[in-house]
């Protein structure tokens, strides 16, 4: 929610009625429904599927908390097929004050990861990111991005560029690197740094511009079950003042059960 995905990410003031919300809402968790059926019926050996189900304290989209600083569970599932090429998705709920448990998000994912001589390994694809209007992003929306990586044994580094980040015309790019130190056989402490670009003039919200994210953690696996604690920071740019500005930095806790 990590998920992946991801400056200003909501969509225009004008929100849509709440039945078109509801309908977007369910259309998206439809969509994921279908695609973990398509995965799983794909699935030759049970060897090609993984996934996991994870709980966390809270839910942050690059750096930006977007449940309402509120638990979010997801599901993920992940096909791994012949030739280098993998398909997945995941659902997520929010534990709503007023609701209880709600639809939050749901992804999709195609790509094609392929391993070099050297052991670094080149990753590509199509990504589709949507949420509900139970998050912070206002009437609910998504958007869809191309990214390339390169993973190495201890860092890695991907470039993810949309052409509508929530709002139509609105193209971003997105660079993150990300890196991890083996602590002992089931423990590491992680780091991540990214930096959203609007790439036309007046794709952010009013007065203000780009953003810039981070992350750095610790991660421990207990057989099938990884704890995980990390320190999330975001910083937006402030056009208007050529400054930026602080928000919301919190420590996000995490579970994950290996399915």
């Amino acid at each position: 929610m990590g998920l992946p995905a991801c400056g200003a990410r909501r969509r225009d003031a004008t929100v849509p009625a709440p039945r078109r919300r509801r309908g977007r809402a369910a259309m998206g968790l439809c969509q994921a429904a279908l695609l973990f059926a398509l995965i799983a019926a794909t699935s030759p050996a049970p060897a090609q599927l993984a996934g996991n189900l994870s709980l966390a304290s809270e839910a942050r989209l690059r750096g930006r908390p977007v449940s309402d600083h509120r638990p979010v569970a997801e599901l993920e599932l992940v096909h791994d097929g012949a030739g280098g090429f993998y398909l997945g998705g995941s659902a997520a709920l929010v534990a709503s004050p007023d609701a209880g448990l709600r639809p939050f998000a749901f992804k999709q994912y195609a790509g094609f990861a392929r391993r070099l001589s050297s052991g670094t390994m080149i990753d590509l694809g199509l990504v589709h990111n949507g949420y509900t209007e139970y998050s912070d992003v206002p009437g609910g929306g998504s958007y869809t991005e191309a990214y390339v990586g390169i993973i190495g044994r201890n860092l890695s580094g991907r470039l993810f560029l949309s052409p509508a980040y929530f709002r139509k015309g609105h193209p971003t790019l997105y660079m993150e690197m990300d890196g991890h130190l083996d602590l002992t056989r089931n423990s590491l402490v992680f780091v991540h740094a990214g930096r959203l670009i609007y790439l036309r003039e007046g794709g952010a919200m009013e007065g203000q511009g780009s953003a810039t994210d981070w992350r750095l953690g610790l991660r421990r696996r207990i057989g099938a079950v990884t704890l995980e604690a990390a320190w999330h920071g975001y910083a937006q740019d402030m056009r208007r003042y050529g400054s930026y500005r602080r928000t919301g930095d919190a420590l996000v806790i995490a579970l994950l059960l290996a399915l």
